[in-house]
């Protein structure tokens, strides 16, 4: 782990509580998965300059150093090209060098430079959007974990104050009972009824710790490092704010996420790739030049006078034109083909994809508003209904069961309450997400 990341992370669990942005923007500079992204898109900035320079000359330098024994009897052997290559026989070992420097360029490819360069321009930016897109997968994930969070501690607190009551009527039934005014089967219904409360609470705090812990994997924090969320309240006008229509939520989605973006320049890359694919059929023309010279040891000339006599220049031009390749490049200008309209297809099913999400979400959003009006007017209704039914019981108007049945409706419409609160408040928290509102 580099000391940069250290200390960030640090930084970050100094601040004493965190927020979803706090959260969101720590994942944005640590999480590996985007950095595994970006160094994706860093490799394809390489490709670049690659095909850039393939433009340019290839110049290339190569040398030779021999030494070697001839067994003569008699004459002359030649060693080398120039005027000094005749030598005396009978002179041993022998040793020669030579320098070669060759210079080429591609003078015409069938345009397959001009568009390879322009391909892998197109797979960089590409790539630029899918880290972007693993950025918004990750913020996705962190904005519902987050949300989670804070409806499984409104539930703590909701269990904790059912306990409460339970706890209170509880020993209400006990004092009846020592009184003589209850029964054992109400203290035990109670007593069940207790437990069952408790039961609730453990569970609900279980959970809270569990979607806490699912939290920080995912900004890939210590498990046993200190965490503390910032439990924000909200009210019934964050709950019920007006979503923007569907029509105008898909125009923003589709212009503000990169998934659409990337998908498009797929299909533009895959355009290039048939036409790199058909520049195979093309001639290739090229220009070479190169510069030649060598040495050896039984010339009586001095180094420098051999290179300059055995010096050899030459120039000239190439072409190459395909003829039958065994159907190869057909193969592979159908392959390109074929690929370019799965692009196209991809292109078409991403689109659909950001409709579709954005059509359900606002569809969500109305359902959870609308679920949400009816639950806090059916809590504060059974909030009065329970209460009521404490006071009859206290006075002995009402039976135990009658009690219990009235507590778990009320139970029942505050939890539905917390549901349709945090499904709504999620929903217009990835609304916005999705829109870029």
């Amino acid at each position: 782990m580099t000391t940069a990341l250290v200390g960030t992370m640090n930084q970050a669990m100094a601040q004493g509580s965190w927020s979803l942005d706090d959260c969101i923007n720590y994942a944005k500079e640590n999480n590996i998965q985007i950095q595994q992204a970006a160094q994706t898109a860093l490799s394809s900035a390489e490709d670049i300059k690659t095909d850039r320079a393939a433009f340019f000359p290839s110049l290339t330098f190569n040398s030779a150093q021999n030494l070697y024994w001839t067994q003569t009897n008699q004459g002359t052997i030649t060693t080398g090209t120039g005027a000094n290559s005749q030598v005396e026989s009978g002179t041993n070992p022998t040793y020669n060098g030579n320098y070669n420097l060759n210079l080429s360029v591609t003078l015409y490819d069938g345009q397959n430079n001009i568009n390879s360069l322009r391909q892998s321009k197109l797979n960089h930016q590409s790539d630029m959007y899918n880290a972007e897109m693993t950025s918004n997968n990750i913020e996705m994930q962190i904005i519902q974990a987050y949300y989670q969070i804070l409806y499984a501690h409104e539930s703590v607190l909701t269990d904790e104050e059912i306990l409460k009551v339970a706890e209170r009527e509880l020993e209400r039934t006990k004092s009846k009972l020592e009184v003589g005014k209850g029964s054992k089967l109400d203290v035990a219904q109670m007593e069940s009824q207790y437990q069952q409360n408790y039961y609730n609470l453990v569970n609900a705090r279980n959970t809270e710790a569990s979607n806490i812990l699912q939290l920080k994997q995912l900004l890939q924090l210590d498990t046993n490092a200190e965490f503390v969320i910032d439990y924000q309240s909200f009210s019934d006008d964050d709950v019920l704010a007006v979503a923007p229509s569907v029509e105008e939520a898909q125009q923003l989605a589709l212009t503000h996420l990169p998934d659409l973006k990337a998908a498009e320049l797929n299909v533009q890359s895959a355009e290039l790739a048939v036409k790199i694919a058909k520049a195979s059929y093309q001639p290739t023309l090229s220009l070479s030049a190169g510069v030649s010279t060598s040495n050896n040891n039984m010339s009586s000339s001095s180094y420098g006078k051999q290179l300059n006599d055995n010096l050899n220049q030459s120039v000239g031009l190439s072409l190459s034109v395909p003829i039958w390749d065994g159907r190869r490049t057909r193969s592979s200008v159908n392959k390109a083909k074929i690929a370019q309209t799965t692009a196209t297809l991809d292109q078409a099913d991403t689109r659909l994809q950001i409709c579709n999400t954005i059509s359900s979400l606002h569809l969500d959003i109305l359902s959870a508003q609308a679920r949400y009006e009816s639950a806090i007017k059916s809590e504060a209704s059974a909030k009065e209904s329970f209460e009521l039914m404490e006071e009859r019981y206290g006075v002995g108007l009402e039976s135990v069961i009658d009690l219990l049945t009235e507590k778990n409706s009320y139970l029942q419409a505050r939890q539905e309450t917390l549901q349709s609160k945090f499904t709504s408040l999620l929903n217009l928290q990835l609304m916005k997400f999705y829109t870029g509102l």
